[in-house]
């Protein structure tokens, strides 16, 4: 094998080399991205929607209680234990700067909320207006409950675009891996011309 052969053999393995870590470097991109968004939409939408479900059993129950109309007892508990982690869960979850805005509402709501059951106890207050400080935080999480889907949406149609860059990808992969090949070919068998002796 004389050194030109070498030199075409070395070539023609370095070119299919460079394309096949070329590509599987396209791929691990668009599959971390993939796999990002498929994290996302768990992490910070299923479980955000867990909480918000938590959070409006939580207040629905709150509410039953101020609809039955019974008496309210002084030194009774205003305080809402597992709506408390239930927020403290939500914030910590990944939010979007609508997401920030509508919780920070929320957060607003249930310290009027707090404040209206502490004034009702008091004497001061009115059961409409804790069922109306209950209405307002039911529309905030109305709001954070549609801001979950259409993030989910959003960051399913970034997975999906991910899946399809790596599947066109591949598709390129294998097209430019048959030219490559056929052009190692070329290059491997292809004989110069040698000058006739005289």
């Amino acid at each position: 094998m004389t050194l030109y052969t070498k030199i075409k053999w070395v070539l023609g393995f370095a070119l299919v080399f460079l394309l096949v870590l070329t590509t599987n470097l396209v791929d691990r991109q668009n599959f971390r991205v993939m796999k990002d968004s498929m994290e996302a939409i768990y992490a910070d939408r299923l479980v955000a929607q867990d909480i918000l479900l938590t959070l409006s059993r939580q207040v629905w129950e709150t509410e039953s209680r101020y609809r039955a109309g019974g008496p309210v007892v002084a030194g009774a508990r205003l305080e809402h234990p597992e709506i408390d982690r239930a927020i403290q869960r939500f914030a910590a979850t990944t939010l979007t700067r609508e997401e920030e805005t509508v919780f920070s509402r929320l957060q607003a709501r249930l310290r009027e909320l707090s404040a209206r059951e502490a004034a009702l106890q008091a004497g001061d207050g009115s059961r409409d207006g804790v069922l109306e400080a209950l209405g307002k935080v039911k529309q905030e999480l109305v709001d954070l409950s549609a801001i979950q889907m259409v993030e989910g949406r959003r960051q399913l149609f970034a997975g999906k675009k991910a899946v399809s860059s790596a599947e066109l990808f591949t598709q390129l992969e294998i097209g430019a891996l048959i030219v490559l090949a056929l052009c190692v070919q070329v290059v491997i068998l292809y004989a110069p011309a040698t000058p006739e002796r005289a």
